[in-house]
């Protein structure tokens, strides 16, 4: 007796395991979506890795719009197409979406591969930014230093399907038998429905899950493109500029360092011209020079120039991967009005007070706030003001001083000693 109930006890026991497996026959699994954009860097490739090997889903779907691999080991996305259980297939869109270098090769290398019309395909070589030489066969060869317009008509094996959406994508990919690393798998996507007018029509019978990195991930890859990398830089040296004439609460200070970190992590994962960066940080710096003299001079017009020459050359290496005229035109734009109208705000209300009239200035005493070697700051009745003593007087913090002349907002000064002889 006993061993009958044990006996049905395990039946039992099979039957409800079984049970959940039987439920889901017929049953098409998810399609998890995957989707990075920018330059590749190690932390997309991690991210796409992770999705191919781990994800639970009857199908991978990377949705592509990456102007190139920037760094890291791409080698490792081809393996895990390559190893993968799971069918992986490739989308690029939607209109207007590129996939150079590695990113474009990626093609070739999945099961199926798709695109929206008006999508960019093309300059293949190199690999990454890094590879100097890129070995290209058949079709692939033809798009070393060229590209093409995804339409409608074409006819290239770099694609397979061409569909505006990716959710349409999907759909087109349902009852196609695809290769993976263990076996041949049919595809279970989509379902005929009858519209109300009597039209059939194939809509998605899947649950699509969008994957995206994680939060840190995608913050720090704001620093990925080379345009961002650039704005981040100038604006970051801008802000800290802005904070040491303000002398405020910290928060300009703290916009310098978190601007300049993504800058930092962009020059960590592009492939920069290390010229061009020291040719837009001195351009800014002639700014800088220019508006503690209070004027636009030469020195301005020269930095104009150096920072928009550093932000064309911004990133060497390919083709595929670099700024755009239209994006460095507008960041050299907004620091120039940021240094006309903010800065120059900023320094009046720091340093001026309107209980003192400029033109009462001449011939009043104060004492020296700071070091004056040209420049300094001078305190009057209590004011503080933006001051010039010349070089040779050495006027030290604490030093008596007259003024002898006001120049726009700068106080000409010397030692009060020297003024009275």
């Amino acid at each position: 007796m006993l061993r009958r109930l044990s006996l049905l006890f395990f039946l039992l026991s099979a039957v409800f395991a079984a049970a959940p497996a039987i439920a889901q026959q017929g049953e098409a699994g998810a399609v998890a979506v995957a989707d990075v954009r920018g330059p590749l860097d190690q932390r997309g490739i991690d991210f796409l890795v992770d999705v191919i090997r781990n994800e639970d889903a009857q199908l991978v779907v990377l949705k592509l719009d990456n102007p190139g691999v920037a760094s890291g080991d791409f080698e490792e996305l081809e393996l895990a197409i390559a190893t993968s259980a799971t069918p992986v297939v490739a989308w690029v869109g939607p209109e207007g979406a590129v996939a150079y270098g590695g990113v474009g090769q990626l093609l070739d290398d999945v099961a199926v591969s798709g695109a929206a019309p008006g999508a960019r395909i093309g300059y293949l070589a190199p690999t990454t930014a890094e590879t100097e030489v890129t070995l290209l066969t058949g079709e692939q060869s033809n798009l070393r230093d060229a590209e093409i317009v995804v339409g409608d008509e074409d006819s290239t094996s770099l694609v397979t399907i061409v569909q505006p959406t990716i959710g349409q994508f999907i759909a087109a990919l349902d009852g196609m038998d695809v290769e993976t690393n263990l076996g041949n798998v049919t595809l279970e996507t989509a379902e005929e429905v009858t519209l109300g007018d009597g039209t059939v029509a194939l809509v998605s019978s899947v649950d699509v899950r969008f994957l995206k990195p994680t939060l840190l991930t995608r913050f720090l890859r704001l620093g990925v493109r080379p345009d961002a990398a650039f704005f981040f830089l100038l604006a970051g040296l801008a802000a800290a500029a802005f904070e040491f004439y303000a002398a405020g609460a910290g928060i300009a200070a703290a916009v310098a360092a978190l601007s300049l970190f993504l800058a930092g992590y962009g020059f960590a994962t592009l492939p920069m011209n290390w010229w061009a960066v020291a040719a837009a940080v001195i351009g800014i710096g002639f700014y800088t020079w220019d508006f503690q003299r209070h004027e636009l001079g030469i020195r301005s017009m020269l930095g104009t120039v150096l920072m928009v020459w550093g932000g064309l050359a911004f990133v060497g290496g390919p083709t595929q991967i670099g700024t755009s005229f239209w994006a460095v035109t507008l960041t050299v734009a907004g620091v120039i009005l940021f240094y006309l109208f903010a800065m120059t705000t900023i320094v009046r209300s720091r340093f001026g007070t309107p209980t003192i009239g400029r033109e009462h200035l001449v011939g009043a005493t104060g004492v020296a706030d700071s070091p004056l070697d040209p420049d300094g700051v001078v305190v009057i009745d209590g004011a503080k003001w933006r001051a010039r003593a010349h070089r040779a007087a050495g006027v030290a913090s604490g030093q008596e001083v007259e003024v002898l002349s006001v120049e726009g907002m700068t106080l000409q000064v010397a030692p009060r000693e020297i003024a009275k002889s």
